[in-house]
């Protein structure tokens, strides 16, 4: 079992998040607490989403637990988000929250993809 960890940061208008280890639900809810507030910083401008899954391991009790289903990010303003992921599957648990949203979604396992596509929406890492 590999601790689980998380940074968020700011770049460019870009919240750019790492998740890693396996995950669970104390870890969910600090890493929603600071994601949200620094998305609070950008809130009123254009801004996208670069999240780096890679490593990321999701339980089945964090995939069911109730604010899974509920929860909802404010996302005023988002143009974009991306993830970098291992596998295209990984993350799927959470991505009908950015379709709701009608936020275009990139999955990929490239760095530079990642990159290119957030380029291409006007965002630069």
């Amino acid at each position: 079992m590999t601790k689980p960890t998380y940074i968020v940061e700011l770049t460019n208008n870009i919240v750019v998040a790492k998740i890693s280890g396996d995950w669970n639900i104390q870890a969910d809810i600090g890493y929603l607490t600071i994601l949200d507030e620094t998305i609070s910083k950008v809130r009123n401008d254009r801004w996208a989403l670069f999240a780096d899954l890679r490593g990321w391991r999701v339980s089945e009790e964090v995939v069911n637990f109730k604010h899974n289903l509920t929860i909802e990010l404010t996302r005023k303003n988002q143009q974009a988000e991306c993830w970098l992921v291992d596998t295209m599957d990984q993350g799927n648990h959470i991505q009908h929250h950015i379709e709701s949203a009608g936020v275009p979604l990139y999955k990929c396992v490239s760095r530079q993809d990642a990159e290119k596509w957030l380029m291409q929406n006007g965002f630069y890492l």
